[in-house]
């Protein structure tokens, strides 16, 4: 089961010494009108609360919390549980206990931030639900194709702006390269899937693209190598979405 989605936008920021990481993530989506999200962190906790899913008793154990520890990685998602925001997040910390350097892992209950930095990248046009998952005892997201409703045909259901998961999964469907195309040049963007939004620093006569990542890197790809779509307009912005060729 799975859907297509572009990353329109990238969020970068810092959460506040003392503040709550639940608190302070709920604040961000209604800051900038969160739909779904993926989101990676780096940082420190003053103290953090981890826990992990017992799958043969299909709950969650009680949390053990670790104090003054350093964030490795923290990695989550942003959907909608019973009608609700919810952020799912996974963390892997380090601290140092007796002398050893120890490495902890985990669901992340809620923590007090020391240091954080984060990057969320946002996919505005799809809506993504948690439902009961009959296999795993989990709040998992819906099928696309089903609605999560049992097996057979879903009616679309749709959200605030109207989008619904087997809308997202049908546009993505009909998109098809546009015969004339106008060509990028330095200067524009592309929106690609895996890199997310990216602007073209300049080109080559072999079709090379150099182009600028959200995170400030820069890298070499080939436009011959993929399909190239009608661009669009953001303000200034002329934003062409980019996908590799299927290999023959």
């Amino acid at each position: 089961m799975s859907t297509e989605a572009r990353a329109s936008r990238i969020i970068i920021g810092r959460v506040l010494r003392g503040e709550s990481l639940q608190v302070a993530f709920r604040r961000l989506v209604a800051e900038h009108d969160l739909r779904a999200a993926w989101v990676t962190a780096i940082g420190a906790f003053e103290q953090i609360e981890l826990t992990e899913y017992n799958q043969i008793e299909r709950r969650y154990e009680e949390a053990h919390r670790f104090e003054r520890c350093e964030l490795l990685s923290m990695q989550g998602n942003l959907s909608l549980r019973d009608g609700e925001p919810f952020w799912h997040l996974h963390a892997t910390v380090s601290l140092r206990e007796n002398g050893r350097d120890l490495t902890y892992g985990g669901h992340v209950s809620d923590g007090i931030v020391f240091a954080l930095e984060f990057r969320i990248e946002c996919f505005d046009e799809i809506e993504l639900r948690r439902a009961k998952d009959d296999a795993t005892g989990l709040q998992l997201w819906e099928d696309p194709d089903t609605g999560g409703e049992g097996g057979g045909p879903a009616e679309a259901e749709s959200g605030p702006s109207g989008v619904s998961w087997a809308m997202a999964a049908e546009v993505s469907a009909r998109a098809e390269p546009v015969a004339e195309v106008p060509k990028p040049v330095r200067g524009d963007w592309i929106e690609h899937a895996k890199f997310g939004l990216c602007k073209i620093e300049g080109l080559t006569g072999d079709s090379v693209c150099i182009i600028k990542l959200p995170n400030g890197t820069r890298k070499k790809i080939k436009l011959d190598a993929m399909l190239v779509f009608a661009p669009r307009e953001d303000g200034e912005r002329k934003i062409f979405p980019v996908k590799p060729k299927r290999k023959q």
